[in-house]
């Protein structure tokens, strides 16, 4: 048995490094805003893996026409490609003869001037007991980095945090996330900023710490094959690891005009007197943007505690 017991050892770390990365099963990354997403699932979304696919165009030197709808949805992708830096996201575009390679690492930190608090007191999201940061004691300094933008009641509001970095905001949503796409859940709460709120103060702010670590391999299209200039491609791997967490500190990455009618007819209310609470323990969104952008470059739709810390202390 001694014998056996290396042999039996180098099988078992072979399986393991040759399992699926998938660190979740109710959490996913999607490739583009326009992609259908799971109502239970937290859905996270980069335009870095938009713009690599738009450099994989560009050394095409044509369009990539195929019928397949997760096609149509990333050569519609509205992604303006000043979004980004190109240092701001690390992305590996390669054509091998006609086999096409786009891998993709978003990294990127926006802390906080101030760090928010922990929180002493319990704190459910969905009714799991989560860790959790914000203001439970009233604090200028953090009021004046964590703005209210929109308030109809305490299950839908709208927050903006700065961040360290100028040029990019922290958005937290709640309220918003019925909706089979990103890019319409972006456009409610788009509408609701732009109604705005008269109200600046607020009694207390909670927020669930999230971390988020996937690598998703973009299956619907992997395999898709296409013809470009008399030449003939295949997309061999389409791939984005990203690495999301919020806590005090800040945000870390390492890594329908309808519906947007009736959802601010729907969302339109009085402004109301008392302080409120903001408290984020239902599903809400994530979105991380430039100042001068109307268009995020990070999407992160919150719906279940899997990328939350369980607090087992409560």
């Amino acid at each position: 048995m001694k014998t056996l017991y290396p042999y039996l050892l180098a099988a078992m770390v072979l399986m393991i490094a040759c399992k699926k990365t998938r660190y979740y099963s109710r959490s996913q990354i999607v490739p583009t805003i326009l992609t259908p997403v799971d109502a239970n699932k937290n859905i996270a979304f980069s335009a870095s893996f938009t713009l690599a696919w738009n450099e994989m165009r560009q050394q095409i030197g044509a369009p990539v026409n195929n019928k397949a709808k997760a096609v149509k949805w990333m050569n519609d992708s509205p992604v303006a490609e000043d979004i980004l830096g190109s240092k701001e996201f690390k992305r590996d575009v390669s054509i091998d003869g006609g086999n096409i390679t786009v891998l993709v690492n978003f990294q990127k930190e926006l802390g906080f001037d101030v760090p928010m608090q922990p929180l002493k007191e319990p704190f459910e999201f969905n009714g799991k007991a989560v860790k959790a940061f914000g203001m439970e004691e009233y604090d200028p300094e953090l009021i004046g980095q964590a703005h209210l933008m929109y308030y109809r009641d305490e299950d839908h509001f709208v927050m903006s945090l700065d961040s360290k970095d100028k040029s990019s905001d922290i958005i937290l949503a709640k309220g918003f996330n019925k909706g089979a796409q990103l890019h319409v859940i972006l456009q409610q709460i788009q509408g609701a900023m732009r109604k705005g709120t008269k109200i600046k103060e607020y009694a207390s702010l909670k927020i669930p710490v999230l971390k988020f670590q996937e690598e998703e391999h973009f299956k619907e299209l992997e395999g898709i094959d296409f013809k470009a200039k008399g030449n003939a491609y295949r997309i061999k791997t389409a791939r984005q690891k990203m690495s999301f967490i919020l806590a005090q500190e800040g945000a870390k990455i390492a890594d329908a005009a309808a519906d947007e009618v009736t959802v601010a007819a729907a969302l339109d209310s009085g402004e109301v007197m008392r302080p409120p609470n903001l408290i984020f323990n239902k599903p809400f969104v994530v979105m991380l943007q430039k100042k001068k952008s109307n268009f995020p470059y990070f999407m992160l739709k919150v719906e279940n505690d899997e990328i939350m810390d369980a607090n087992k202390d409560n």
